[in-house]
């Protein structure tokens, strides 16, 4: 299958309304492809801009500042938000709220990535075990 056959069937998937693309910020792109490879294995393209995440696909930009207090943020699912949280901080990011519950099954904690982007993570399991 070529990319062009592959972008094609990943477009036939989506459905109205879905988030299918974003833009990222960042000054240093490598830096941002390495940090967002590390923590949550997306994929890059080098030497583009680009990335892949479950579900999404996006680019880091220059032209767009960091907005830590204002406009969207995203979420990220997480399977174990503590390792993630250490994955976080070994690659240069910054833990800005930690672990708290969201409900029964739910915990969040905020960061913030290497280019000053704010990132919620998001981990659903029971918080007994």
């Amino acid at each position: 299958m070529t990319q062009d056959d592959a972008e094609a069937a990943r477009a036939r998937r989506l459905v109205h309304g879905q988030v299918c693309y974003l833009q990222m910020p960042a000054v240093d792109s490598t830096r941002a492809a390495a940090f967002y490879q590390a923590v949550f294995g997306w994929q890059t393209e080098h030497p583009y801009q680009d990335f892949e995440s479950p579900g999404l696909i996006g680019q880091w930009v220059r032209e767009r500042p960091p907005a830590p207090d204002a406009g969207p943020m995203i979420w990220i699912h997480v399977a174990d938000l503590d390792d993630t949280l250490e994955r976080v901080v070994k690659h240069g990011g910054e833990i800005i709220d930690p672990p708290s519950p969201d409900g029964p099954t739910r915990m969040l904690a905020t960061i913030v990535d290497p280019e000053g982007n704010p990132v919620g993570l998001a981990s659903h399991s029971t918080l007994d075990g």
